[in-house]
């Protein structure tokens, strides 16, 4: 599994995991140009990977292109500017209109229901391609889990949760901000200071697996015959795959155990793999104390 990605890396990646499902127009979409219409959900996935600003220009007085609304690129963290999908214009590249750069929002891109879908779709392929195809990709519920925690913020690992009772789920979720917390996280996260793993307690966010788990208390359902999911990705969108079945936070780690959560499955390699709440307490304790560390 490719755990890094360089933007060269990036740009060869894109023309095979671009399609009429990921682009803004669908309709004129062509094999013959995969990047046409995915500035917008390409700008938001560089800038996962690279950091930086995303830049956009107004297209509507552009001949052939007003449709398109708006072109996005962006300025990566080390300073560089980089458009990744200028290739769509062929030779009508809007050089000029380059100067009259704005900085975007993200959030008020992915406000929009349909980029939301084609920014998930997009990253999901691309973390397939860098993982060789793992088929653990093909499994519906890691999907679900991948694409819940793309909707987090939090700065240093993005999770997203299912649970499952008799075979239904029925919660999704991912770690997000406490707003009575915040200020522990804004500008930057406080844990980003603090060894991973230890120091649980410490952190503006409301981690995935206990907001699922009072959720499913709240909804009176019997937390003994339900099965919690859970699944991490770096703030990059790349997915974070544990070597071995192990849970590694001690304080949802701890309510599981209370709740006698019946299983606890988490992505091992290329599969799920189930714990108990009894061996999570073990091997969360153990990154807790740092007998273990994350590699």
């Amino acid at each position: 599994m490719e755990t890094k990605i360089t933007p060269e890396r990036f740009r060869e990646i894109l023309p095979s995991i671009c399609d009429r499902e990921t682009s803004y127009d669908p309709k004129n979409w062509t094999p013959e140009n995969p990047l046409w219409g995915h500035c917008a959900v390409v700008a938001l996935i560089a800038q996962n990977l690279f950091g930086g600003k995303i830049l956009y220009v107004s297209l509507l007085d552009v001949p052939g292109f007003e449709h398109m609304h708006s072109h996005y690129w962006n300025k990566l963290a080390d300073g560089s500017t980089d458009d990744f999908t200028k290739a769509q214009f062929g030779e009508l590249y809007p050089i000029g209109l380059l100067k009259e750069a704005n900085n975007a929002r993200r959030p008020r891109m992915l406000s929009h229901a349909r980029t939301v879908k084609r920014y998930k779709l997009l990253a999901f392929r691309l973390a397939k391609t860098l993982s060789g195809d793992n088929q653990i990709f093909a499994n519906d519920i890691y999907r679900r889990c991948f694409y819940q925690a793309l909707d987090s913020t939090c700065q240093k690992m993005k999770f997203g949760c299912v649970i499952t009772h008799n075979g239904k789920i029925v919660y999704e979720g991912y770690n997000q901000k406490i707003d009575a917390l915040k200020s522990l996280c804004e500008p930057k996260c406080i844990r980003l200071g603090i060894t991973s793993r230890t120091e649980s307690m410490l952190g503006a966010c409301g981690h995935a697996e206990e907001q699922g788990l009072w959720q499913i208390v709240h909804d009176r359902l019997p937390t003994e015959e339900c099965e919690l999911y859970i699944a991490g990705i770096y703030p990059s969108g790349l997915p974070w795959l544990k070597k071995e079945p192990e849970h590694t936070c001690l304080r949802c780690a701890v309510q599981m155990h209370y709740a006698k959560i019946k299983l606890i499955y988490v992505p091992v390699i290329d599969h799920w793999e189930g714990i108990t709440a009894e061996q999570a307490l073990k091997t969360a304790k153990a990154y807790a104390t740092r007998e273990k560390t994350i590699s």
